[in-house]
This record gives structure tokens, sequence and C-alpha cells, in this order.
């Protein structure tokens, strides 16, 4: 405290100080000390935090990169480059059966339900692309029939002989069943559309 007068006397000060008005002098001049060093504290924990944010966001940033970088990369869907698959897949069974030279009535009946095919194809994935029963008889294009005719090619001509009752059997109940599919789309009858597509689907697509 005794420093006071000193300062005071070399600034030109000539009055006098009680000790009350030196206490709040000192009291100012603490005061401004602490206010410097909170401020600067301050500061100090601004930065820290912009910092830790700035840290977290380029952290989340390169994680979020390499798990995108570290996901097989899915294509986009092509519906008409699906359909022109289903369509081509059907000529080459047709060619298949015609150079297997099978029966007459059994070779009628599969290139019968192949055109059935071809034609509800087209017309349900154009009109009802994400139908159930678009789903279901896109399925029994691309596989069912297949699997029907698969075996009986399979066997010798002797012994297709003996399975031709059968193998038109299975063929008549695919045609009936397409030909209740294209009347239900005929007659836009879309009421019907997802009972016929949970009848087919266990009758045709269930066992492949």
């Amino acid at each position: 405290m005794h420093r006071w007068p000193r300062i005071l006397r070399a600034t030109g000060w000539t009055g006098t100080l009680s000790k009350s008005a030196f206490r709040w002098v000192g009291l100012i001049g603490a005061g401004l000390v602490a206010a410097v060093v909170v401020f600067a504290l301050f500061r100090v924990l601004v930065v820290a935090a912009v910092s830790a944010a700035v840290a977290s966001l380029v952290t989340l940033a390169v994680l979020r990169y390499r798990e995108r970088k570290s996901q097989p990369e899915i294509r986009k869907r092509d519906p008409r480059a699906e359909l022109v698959g289903m369509l081509r897949g059907l000529v080459d069974l047709n060619i298949d059966i015609r150079e297997q030279s099978v029966a007459p009535d059994v070779l009628a009946r599969v290139e019968g339900i192949i055109d059935k095919l071809r034609a509800l194809l087209e017309d349900l994935n154009e009109r009802h692309p994400q139908h159930d029963l678009t789903w279901t008889v896109n399925q029994m294009a691309k596989s069912y029939l297949r699997k029907v005719t698969g075996p009986y090619l399979a066997l010798s001509p002797k012994d297709r002989e003996g399975c031709r009752a059968e193998i038109l059997r299975s063929l008549d109940g695919l045609e009936s069943e397409l030909d209740n599919v294209a009347d239900l789309v005929r007659g836009e009858k879309m009421g019907d559309f997802k009972a016929k597509a949970a009848f087919l689907r266990a009758r045709f697509v269930q066992s492949l």
C-alpha cells in the first residue's frame, strides 16, 4: 500500500487519499487483473471448444466416407433391361426346345406358353411394375417354365415318351393360370391382383 503515494506523487498528484480510497483503488486494480485473466482463459476455452468441434466433424466425415467406400456399389435397377433379359431367356428356351426334337404336342404347348408369357411380361411390367402379381409372373417366366421342361429335356427320347402325359398336365396348369392372369389384366380387375399373386406364388414360385 506504500507504493501508491509514490506513484501518485510521480504522476503529479498532490492531494491526499484516505485509506478507504486506497482500498478502492486496490480493489479496482485487482478486478482489472482478474478480468484480464478471465478473458484470457475464456479465449482459451473458446478456442479449445471450437477445435474439438472441428475435429469431431472431420472425424465423422472421414468415418462416413470410409463406410461408403467399404459398402458394395449398388447398381440402379433398370426395369427395361430386366424385361429384355426375361424375353431373351424365353427365346433361348424356345430354341432349346426346338433343338431337342421333342414331341410335337409338347413343343406346341411350350411355345404357346412362351407367347403368352411374352405378352403378359410386357403388359404387366409397363403398367404395373411394382405389383406383387408382376413380380410373381416374372419369376414364373425366369425360372418356373425351365424347371418344368428341364427334367423332361434331360431324358432320352424313349423316356420322354413315358413322361409326356405328365409334362402336358403341368404345362396345361401353367397355361390355364396365365390365361386367368391375362383376363385380370385386360379387365383391369385390380382387386383380384393380390389374391392371384398369392395363389401363383404358392403354386409355382415358392418351390423354386
